[in-house]
């Protein structure tokens, strides 16, 4: 048998393709630096070391997937030119998505995940992310040129390696796959393992940090199996596996003879705290002048899906996968149609990323309007004003005789932010150039993003006056329940971060809250409040039962909220609860990792096991919350 093998590894084709591969580990490898920016300059020396081994080591391993299909191809296709030219197309593919991956690191602070493919291939997703003519060119000319490239050097190889055959020449040693992966590669990857065991047993923190910079970096983690090992930070079980929803213990029961105001949601995407101004939304200024404005607002998540979530279930981020394996509607819109109310959702956005037709709007999807005639967002959030008027027009006979609800989602504000020309503020960059946006940390090129941003939203706030006017033409005015704010916040590198969905910060969780009508009394509310509140509010208005909350919700009472407490903030594989200590960052997983402390500015904590221990009792809570209404399947 090893004859043979070796026979194999010794044709002029399997040369070649070993040699490319050794040529995409090269070229990974340098690609690769782009992640080394974000270690630390004050790292030890182990560390230093630490780094550069395991970029080697990360990608010689992720590089055994192209090299597998280069070996395939190498034995399964017949014509020589063919099986080259499609092993250049598999290895110029490979560094694309390396380079992709070293982008969305360097924007987002995460890696390819299942959130990354997420967008990908759900429907819809082309409203939340729009890349551009320029990203897309960009990736045809890099894929272009690379495999160019690629099949240069296998065609190089394979000559080279044809005229030793022809003329009896022994190969160098680094052509030998046995002699580089024995003698180089895995004195490596054995290296950067024992330095990250040893950080993992005394509770280095900055030197394990430091491999989250690295795609799918898996580290040896022995220190908890170990005698006389540093603290361990706790496991916190926030998603087990295997579970379905056992929600809710008990459904919120509306009085009969409680009051039924309509109820209109308005929320701006990407809206975040400070940009409630008298400059920016001069028409929601005004609003707030006369409803109830919560100024230390949270979020339910740092993205769309978690933030609507939990304000229209009442329920943590992690509960978003069970609800949506289960296709489970919220309570609060079950309990409204039970009396009566009718609903309409209009939508700049489509519903269908992230898949809320399939949760929050699972049961009304009649009722939900997010195809329009534009592509523009701006234009699309007038056209959802328009179609709102007319609806309201149109139910003038019912007015007094059915309540309503009624949700607008306004997405001028998110990403790639298509605001108007000559907006107020100046100067704006025209467009959102993501490859420009992973690299450039300009001041003034942060500006010109940060005015369009606002251009944007000031825009969105002309857009949602236009409903409110709408409101008082009809007569609603009076008895409208009328909540405002934004789905989650939006970064400008304050922290080190672009857009949403990467952390915890203020800039991406704290957001605008208003509230006015029948019940509301106009005012500031200081007490810390979140979106996981809207629900049990509005049904208590109405007549339920607080006694009943905690059987069907974790929040609290927006008109009566604690005076202190710690929040939950949700994003796609973890959970951040946020503390007077700093920032909890708990993964879905306890596989993936361990429990993060950071400050506010998303800055880890020398001592985090110390953090943890003074949190002990959040942290029971949390996994309380996130448990007490699943079931094992």
């Amino acid at each position: 048998m090893q004859p043979r093998l070796f026979q194999l590894l010794a044709t002029p084709r399997a040369q070649a393709s070993f040699q490319l591969w050794a040529f995409n580990v090269l070229v990974g490898t340098l690609i690769g630096t782009s992640y080394l920016v974000h270690i630390p300059a004050d790292l030890s020396f182990w560390g230093r070391l630490f780094v550069p081994l395991a970029l080697v080591s990360t990608v010689a391993t992720l590089a055994l997937v192209p090299g597998l299909i280069f070996a395939l191809l190498c034995q399964l296709v017949s014509p020589v030119r063919l099986s080259g030219g499609l092993q250049a197309f598999v290895g110029a593919f490979f560094l694309a998505l390396l380079y992709a991956d070293t982008r969305i690191y360097n924007l987002l602070r995460y890696h390819f995940n299942s959130a990354v493919l997420n967008v990908m291939w759900t429907r819809g997703s082309e409203d939340a992310v729009q890349l551009g003519a320029s990203v897309w060119l960009a990736i045809a000319v890099i894929l272009t040129v690379m495999t160019a490239v690629q099949f240069a050097v296998w065609r190089w190889a394979l000559t080279r390696a044809e005229l030793r055959v022809r003329h009896g020449q022994p190969r160098r040693l680094l052509e030998l796959p046995l002699f580089l992966w024995l003698m180089l590669l895995l004195p490596v990857v054995f290296a950067e393992k024992t330095i990250y065991a040893a950080a993992d047993y005394r509770r280095e923190h900055a030197v394990m940090n430091t491999s989250k910079v690295l795609p799918l970096y898996s580290g040896l983690r022995l220190g908890r199996y170990l005698p006389g090992s540093a603290d361990r930070l706790p496991e916190v079980e926030v998603l087990p596996e295997g579970v379905g929803l056992a929600w809710p213990h008990e459904e919120p029961r509306l009085d009969p003879a409680g009051p039924r105001p309509n109820l209109l949601f308005i929320v701006l995407d990407s809206w975040r705290q400070d940009m409630l101004a008298p400059d920016v939304t001069p028409r929601l200024w005004h609003f707030a002048t006369q409803a109830r404005r919560f100024e230390d607002h949270f979020s339910g998540g740092n993205g769309t899906r978690f933030a609507l979530f939990s304000m229209l279930y009442g329920l943590h981020g992690s509960y978003w996968f069970p609800a949506l394996a289960e296709g489970r509607g919220p309570l609060m819109l079950a309990a409204l149609d039970q009396v009566g109310y009718e609903t309409k959702i209009l939508s700049s956005a489509s519903m269908a990323y992230p898949e809320f037709r399939s949760t929050a709007w699972v049961d009304c999807q009649e009722a939900v309007e997010d195809s329009w005639s534009s592509r523009l967002s701006w234009e699309k959030d007038e056209l959802v004003a328009g179609r709102f008027e007319v609806w309201l027009e149109g139910r003038e006979e019912r007015r007094d005789s059915q309540p309503f609800f009624a949700f607008l989602l306004l997405d001028t504000p998110h990403q790639p932010y298509q605001a108007p020309a000559g907006g107020p503020f100046q100067p704006a960059a025209t467009e959102l150039d993501y490859l420009r946006l992973s690299g450039d940390t300009d001041e003034a090129f942060r500006e010109s993003l940060f005015n369009l941003y606002r251009n944007a939203v000031h825009h969105a706030d002309r857009v949602a006056g236009r409903v409110i006017d709408a409101l008082a033409r009809g007569g609603y005015d009076e008895n409208t329940l009328v909540i405002i704010t934004g789905d989650h916040g939006e970064e400008f590198h304050e922290n080190g971060y672009w857009g949403h969905t990467s952390n915890f910060t203020p800039e991406q969780v704290a957001v605008p809250f208003l509230m006015r009508g029948p019940g509301v009394v106009a005012g500031l509310e200081q007490r810390p409040t979140s979106h996981l509140d809207v629900a049990p509010t509005i049904l208590e208005l109405l007549g339920a039962d607080p006694a009943q909350r905690a059987s069907w919700c974790l929040g609290e009472n927006l008109l009566a909220p604690p005076a202190s407490r710690v929040r939950t903030v949700a994003a796609w594989d973890r959970i951040g609860l946020w503390t007077v200590d700093g920032i909890l960052n708990i993964p879905l997983d306890p596989g993936a990792g361990d429990v993060e402390v950071l400050d506010q500015s998303w800055q880890p904590y020398p001592d985090p096991e110390q953090r943890c221990r003074s949190q002990d009792a959040s942290l029971l809570r949390l996994a309380e919350e996130c448990t007490r209404f699943l079931r094992q399947l």
